[in-house]
């Protein structure tokens, strides 16, 4: 007895994001929606760490939250695709 993996295909207004080159873009309002906050987190973490850190205090403490933010957007991003 074997059993088939189901595969559904989502509609194009429940995609928030297109794959593209092991990344994701995003591609609907809800997307952007998502996109820029974590650009802006991305941005303003290495503006509060950068100028007032000697560099390998920024690397220790920047590469952490980079990490972070990055794996929980590329899991929203797959789980809208």
């Amino acid at each position: 007895m074997t059993t088939k993996k189901k595969q559904t295909k989502k509609s194009q207004s429940n995609v928030w994001f297109r794959q593209l080159r092991g990344s994701y873009i995003p591609i609907h309002w809800k997307g952007w929606l998502t996109y820029v906050p974590y650009i802006a987190y991305l941005y303003f973490t290495y503006m509060l760490l950068v100028p007032n850190r000697p560099p390998l205090d920024t690397i220790l403490f920047l590469i952490p939250y980079w990490v972070a933010g990055v794996i929980i957007m590329h899991w929203v991003a797959k789980q809208k695709s």
